[in-house]
């Protein structure tokens, strides 16, 4: 949900349907609901509503449609655009539909991106996405949202989304564990778990633990990387398969696993074999579908 121009059939169409950020720029107004399925870590379907934001929708779903609308919802996303010339007019509107997501789904999440967020100076980026955050908690008690700046020109959109994801798969904390004792007894650095499709982060995990908001930006950039390479590799009628990569420093993995994620693993110890980690990441697959998949 958000205002028309604020970028949201972009974001949309770069993280399921394989757009480049260049490539978004060929995409009209949304008419009215766009709606779309998409297959996410196995079994889990995400049945994504995309608003258009003209003001004769906007004022449609939020009286004649809004039970329609805001009945039913797993989670909201608003995106604020940091372009727009009148940010209470943005407010206004984002009040409205709390309040329509409070009459019919209470239970939901709430997601506020700040997008566009390239537009703004790098010094300037925190505070920008720090005064939505402050303005945005005092708007309603029932609904603390999670706020994130975004960009589709860099890993941030990718970072939002995989927050937004993790949220929505059932049983993560089990497969998190699970990556953990994986990542022990294979004496890895650090192991990674991407939705196959998406390439978003689905969990992280270091030896001795680590910084796991660091990790996981780390590797947002590196998810945005391999689904422009393997973009690319389309393009070239060359399907991407798996990456491998070795140096004095580390040794690196990113395979397919389950038939809904690809796993990457790095070891920094070189008396580890590339096979034996390769032979490990193979054994562990069975385990991972029962859980994943």
């Amino acid at each position: 949900m958000g205002k028309s121009g604020a970028g949201k059939t972009s974001m949309r169409s770069l993280i399921f349907s394989n757009y480049t950020a260049n490539d978004t720029r060929r995409l009209g107004a949304t008419i009215d609901v766009e709606h779309s399925t998409v297959q996410f870590m196995g079994d889990l379907n995400l049945n994504i509503w995309d608003c258009g934001g003209q003001h004769k929708y906007l004022d449609n779903y939020l009286n004649e449609q809004k039970e329609n609308i805001f009945g039913n919802v797993e989670v909201l996303i608003y995106v604020f655009d940091l372009e727009t010339t009148n940010r209470e007019s943005e407010y206004k509107l984002y009040d409205e539909c709390l309040h329509n997501l409070e009459a019919y789904s209470r239970d939901a999440k709430v997601y506020c991106l700040v997008h566009k967020i390239d537009k703004v100076a790098e010094d300037q980026k925190e505070a920008t996405v720090e005064s939505y955050r402050r303005a945005l908690a005092k708007r309603s008690e029932l609904f603390q949202p999670g706020v994130y700046g975004t960009s589709i020109w860099d890993h941030t959109l990718y970072r939002a989304w995989s927050q937004i994801v993790y949220t929505l798969v059932p049983n993560m904390a089990v497969i998190k564990q699970h990556l953990m004792n994986f990542c022990r007894l294979t004496d890895a650095a650090e192991v990674v778990l991407f939705e196959r499709a998406t390439f978003l982060v689905v969990c992280c995990t270091a030896a001795g633990g680590g910084d796991e908001d660091a990790i996981t930006s780390k590797y947002m950039g590196v998810s945005q990387v391999i689904k422009m390479y393997r973009n690319m590799c389309l393009q070239c009628q060359s399907p991407f398969r798996d990456i491998q990569v070795r140096n004095k420093h580390y040794t690196l993995f990113i395979e397919p696993f389950t038939k809904s994620t690809y796993i990457l693993v790095i070891t920094v110890d070189p008396e580890i074999e590339p096979a034996v980690t390769k032979a490990n990441i193979d054994a562990a697959k069975n385990h991972f579908i029962k859980l994943a998949d």
